[in-house]
């Protein structure tokens, strides 16, 4: 980073025998990192650092790496910006604000030569077994680092090593910061504490060449409803830059501005973004029952269940507000009952939750089949099995969703791969369920759901959403059959109480009256089968498969759901040693499309299967449907984000050694 910005007051510019480096914003990559507590404000310190570097003009990336635990456990938010969207997050990072002596322990090796910490220097003399939330493993490992290195294992000796790396120490006095604070606004100390993630993220932006004015555009956003707290973080950041300024001479340079600058820029995580396409896809009723990390999506919707239109687009929909009832039950299993009473009474309906609650929902899975009801489920998938990891990536849920549901289960399976796609995504799976009267499983997952990006508004356009409900009737005639046997294997639906009609989980015939008759049986079979040929015929190739780069590449990585942008990154790291390769993205998997597949994969001299699940699931579904046997792999299964560099460097090696299995690990 420090190569490719401008120094203040730079006579480089008039020098002809030095090259200006005003004009190379176009290479500027910051990442940056800050840790401190569990509650402690990390998450607001994350979004303030996205949006200063969003208001200076760069997109940005940003995603939270937390515990299963409500307050006092490490937590750390990562941020990445370029002048092009960056895909992924990757270490070491340039710069990292670590607010307590835990995320010194944990962090102090994750700044990369050249770049900075900051700490509050009342941390260094923290003993490391005085850290009580941090876990057994990872204080035994670190005590066996210092013990080899000599040293006493406190929070100094971790920056000493820092330091000795190569990496510069930048030490803020809290405490004292904390009381001029209080002392300037007449706020309680306890109050003025809470200032302490804005000194720490000023001081990092500020020596990585961000300029105070856009630290405080931000900080006034973030807290635009709260103005006592707004002035007094203001506050906070002015007298973290004047001690910079004085004790360690300000920043060296400053990044010129971005190509975002002055544009209509959104940033938003994938919870939101889900949210946001089911509302603009006219979802009517939405149930949960809370669970990490799928809550965040229906209380984002709860909160907004009656949005206020803009004039342009109260006239384009022909609508004053957009809402939708948001239903919290007391489980899973009532959840999706409940979704799919709605559905029978005509209302466009999604539940949403993650693996165990998944689990909970296979018998209505089966019910919704039989029933022919369509009902979205937004599975947003975590490290299991069981409770597993709870606030943990993971890729462990497609062969659940394939599989999901007793007996023959035909039922449509979709996967996300970034925000983008997740919007739209998320109206087209309500299309589909109420198109093809099935449910529809949509696949995302934990690193797209607390991960925040920069979206330009012409990206994401409520007007390009079309809502198709299918062969609903809203005036059935007297002699109406709800599962009327068509040649599509779809009948017209009539919303439930418009004409008498059962609606049943036993085997039925046409009128919807339970029945055993193996001639019916037979038939009834045939209609549900003939639905999903109708399925792989009607859904478009590119909501199948998407063949990202050079269609001739001899190396070919196979992938899906959320890795996509990871492995897209990872694409430019190889070009740039001279390799060339292509990655197929599988959207559906069910029904799955075996054909394009196989006319990709058949194509390669390498293929490279990248999955963060240890039974490489969408490897297994491959070869099931098409026979073909991928002999490559990469995978991350400790429950962190898959980084682009993992993914170079795994693929490199396989490319020089042949190696069947790569497994990467990086992340704290």
């Amino acid at each position: 980073m420090w190569n490719q910005i401008l120094r203040k007051n730079c006579t480089a510019c008039s020098n002809p025998e030095v090259r200006c480096n005003r004009t190379l914003s176009q290479n500027i990559d910051i990442k940056l990192l800050i840790g401190g507590p569990q509650g402690g404000g990390i998450e607001s310190a994350g979004q303030i650092v996205l949006k200063s570097l969003v208001l200076k003009g760069y997109y940005v990336i940003g995603t939270r790496e937390y515990q299963s635990n409500i307050i006092g456990a490490h937590s750390y938010f990562t941020i990445r910006a370029k002048p092009e969207r960056p895909g992924a997050i990757n270490f070491p990072v340039d710069a990292a604000t670590l607010l307590d002596a835990e995320s010194i322990f944990t962090h102090f090796q994750d700044v990369k030569k050249g770049g900075f910490i900051v700490y509050d220097t009342g941390a260094v003399n923290t003993k490391l077994r005085l850290i009580a939330p941090m876990p057994k493993p990872l204080k035994e490992r670190l005590t066996a680092f210092f013990s080899e290195k000599g040293l006493e294992p406190v929070a100094g000796s971790a920056l000493k090593v820092a330091e000795e790396s190569g990496v510069k120490l930048i030490g803020l006095p809290m405490k004292d910061l904390i009381r001029k604070v209080a002392s300037q606004t007449q706020a309680p100390l306890s109050r003025a504490s809470k200032t302490i993630n804005t000194m720490g993220l000023t001081a990092m932006l500020y020596l990585s060449g961000v300029e105070p004015n856009w630290i405080e555009k931000a900080i006034n956003q973030h807290f635009a409803a709260k103005k006592k707290v707004a002035d007094m973080n203001v506050l906070a950041s002015r007298l973290a830059i004047e001690y910079i300024d004085e004790v360690y001479g300000g920043p060296c340079c400053f990044i010129p501005e971005g190509p975002l600058l002055g544009k209509e820029v959104m940033l938003a995580t994938g919870n939101e973004i889900v949210a946001m396409g089911k509302a603009t896809g006219g979802l009517t009723m939405q149930t949960y029952y809370p669970i990490t990390p799928a809550s965040d999506e229906a209380l984002f919707l709860e909160g907004h269940r009656n949005l206020e239109l803009a004039p342009w687009a109260e006239e384009a929909l022909n609508l004053k507000k957009l809402g939708a009832v948001v239903l919290q039950t007391e489980d899973e299993l009532s959840a999706i009952i409940s979704a799919l009473g709605a559905a029978a009474a005509g209302a466009r309906v999604s539940t949403s939750t993650s693996g165990p609650g998944f689990a909970l929902m296979n018998e209505a899975v089966s019910l919704a089949i039989m029933a022919e009801l369509p009902v979205v489920i937004t599975v947003w998938m975590r490290g299991g099995p069981s409770t597993g990891l709870p606030t943990r990536e993971g890729q462990q849920d497609l062969l659940h969703a394939m599989f999901s549901g007793h007996g023959d289960n035909p039922k449509i399976v979709l996967a996300s791969g970034d925000h983008v796609e997740a919007f739209y995504d998320s109206i087209k799976v309500l299309n589909w369920a109420e198109k093809f009267q099935t449910p529809v499983i949509h696949l995302v997952d934990k690193y797209l759901a607390s991960t925040v990006t920069s979206i330009l508004r012409p990206e994401i356009d409520p007007l390009k959403a079309s809502i198709e409900r299918g062969k609903i009737i809203e005036n059935p005639s007297p002699d109406y059959k709800r599962y009327q046997i068509t040649e599509d294997g779809i009948s017209p639906r009539a919303p439930m109480g418009k004409v008498p009609m059962v609606i049943t989980g036993l085997e039925h015939t046409e009128d919807g009256m339970p029945t055993e008759d193996p001639v019916v049986r037979e038939q009834m079979m045939a209609k549900r089968r003939k639905k999903f040929e109708t399925v792989a015929r009607e859904i478009p190739r590119e909501d199948k498969v998407v063949l990202h780069g050079d269609p001739d590449a001899k190396v070919t990585i196979v992938s899906w759901g959320s890795t996509k942008p990871i492995i897209l990154e990872a694409l430019k790291l190889l070009e740039t040693d001279g390799i060339k390769a292509n990655f197929l993205q599988i959207r559906l998997f069910q029904p799955f499309p075996a054909k394009e597949v196989l006319d990709v994969l058949g194509r390669a001299e390498v293929v490279i299967d990248v999955e963060q699940n240890d039974l490489l699931q969408a490897a297994f579904l491959i070869r099931g449907y098409t026979g073909y046997e991928i002999k490559h792999f990469v995978k991350k299964l400790t429950g962190r984000v898959l980084w682009d560099t993992e993914v170079a460097w795994a693929v490199r090696r396989i490319l020089e050694t042949g190696e069947r299995e790569v497994v990467v690990s990086g992340g704290a």
